[in-house]
């Protein structure tokens, strides 16, 4: 039963998607209500589906890759909504484009709910992985937001891309968003390092996991751009490369430890 709801949500996320694609490619912000629709109704439908496996299994969905690459989508998704309704932007078009990406990724990995070694059941363990991945979801989101940003700087300079301005943010705005969530992804990244950091050693000891080296790596990335935005040190679009910068390394962290080294932390 589960599984059909993830499929109803991956198929409201690809039509949203589509639609998104549509809408930017031909400019079209009539499509952005439609868009909205399609992604709240796959987000409801996907809140859904975690909840069933969380009640099937007792423990956090995220400890797979099916499981993690989905509730990084759903955080992802749960957060673009939060900004269209707080800001009243058009981005939506935009992150659906991440969403039905990780959505795509998660279905082509098993959904057998994972069987946690004794010492991995805990109530730490869970917040450990719900704030890392939903810290890196925040992210992700700056990533594309800096993607935006410098879009819409060139679309600017650039006359014949005049007609994308009305498709995305001022540069005031986009900035002051990605500042946000640099802002509360940084402290929630941190509490998940934290936690983790504490939660491995009580276990292990100290030894220097693959995964944990690249999370400390990508931390201090993320600490150093959320120095410099608070400080207002760098140039807007200085700071938005160093936030794509970061972007990799998250993508380095999530898939390439996970699916290519021996780790602790490797998820099936």
């Amino acid at each position: 039963m589960g599984t059909l709801f993830f499929e109803l949500a991956l198929t409201f996320y690809f039509a949203g998607f589509i639609l998104g694609i549509v809408a930017i490619i031909r400019k079209k912000n009539e499509l952005d209500e439609a868009v909205f629709l399609l992604g709240l109704g796959g987000f409801g439908l996907h809140t859904v589906y975690l909840f069933v496996r969380y009640i099937n299994s007792g423990q956090a969905p995220v400890f797979s890759m099916h499981e993690a690459s989905s509730f990084f989508a759903w955080s992802v998704m749960f957060t673009s909504l939060v900004i269209r309704f707080y800001h009243k932007t058009k981005i939506l078009n935009f992150s659906l484009i991440l969403v039905f990406a990780l959505m795509f990724i998660s279905a082509f990995f098993s959904r057998i709910i994972p069987s946690l070694k004794p010492e991995q059941k805990s109530f730490w363990i869970d917040i450990h992985a719900l704030t890392a991945v939903f810290g890196i979801s925040l992210f992700s989101l700056a990533f594309v937001l800096s993607i935006l940003y410098l879009l819409q700087e060139k679309a600017i300079k650039n006359k014949k891309l005049r007609a994308f301005l009305n498709m995305i943010p001022s540069l005031e705005v986009l900035d002051k968003i990605n500042y946000q969530l640099i802002f509360w992804g940084f402290p929630t990244y941190s509490l998940a390092l934290v936690v983790g950091l504490i939660k491995y050693y009580s276990i292990h000891g100290f030894l220097f996991d693959p995964k944990e080296v690249m999370t400390i790596m990508t931390w201090v990335v993320y600490l150093v751009i959320f120095y410099l935005r608070v400080k207002e040190d760098w140039r807007k679009k200085r700071a938005a490369y160093l936030t794509i910068f970061g972007f990799l390394l998250v993508i380095i962290g999530f898939f390439g430890i996970n699916l290519l080294t021996e780790s602790f932390h490797r998820l099936i």
